[in-house]
């Protein structure tokens, strides 16, 4: 009798070893799961830093856009100006076309003669 109670303890030991051995294996396996997933979090391609750096590009694309909507409306006021307004037609015929009115004479300087008047001064 005393042979039958000696086997349950040795095996109520064995059962205990395996239960700590299951429970070990429980918690690695959520230590490596929670660590994988920090590093999934802080270094993946879906991860906190990535979606800093898409939130600031956002940021960034909203300041180009409303800059492009203001030149835009400035230059939509230019357009319309310059259908109403044969003067504002001319002006920016005359600075940017480079076109003259009949008649007109147009002086052109040799900008280096120009620099070489101002070095040698007053006469």
């Amino acid at each position: 009798m005393k042979k039958s109670g000696s086997k349950g303890k040795a095996q109520r030991r064995e059962e205990d070893r395996g239960s700590r051995n299951s429970r070990a294996m429980l918690m690695l396996t959520f230590f490596l799961s929670a660590l994988f997933l920090v590093f999934t979090a802080l270094l993946g391609d879906k991860s906190l830093f990535e979606l800093q750096r898409m939130r600031m590009d956002k940021q960034s694309w909203i300041e180009k856009n409303t800059a492009l909507a203001e030149e835009n409306t400035i230059l939509q006021e230019k357009i319309q100006a310059a259908r109403k307004d044969p003067l504002v037609m001319e002006k920016i015929a005359r600075e940017e076309l480079g076109l003259v009115r009949e008649n007109e004479v147009i002086y052109l300087f040799d900008p280096r003669e120009i620099s070489e008047e101002k070095d040698k001064g007053p006469k």
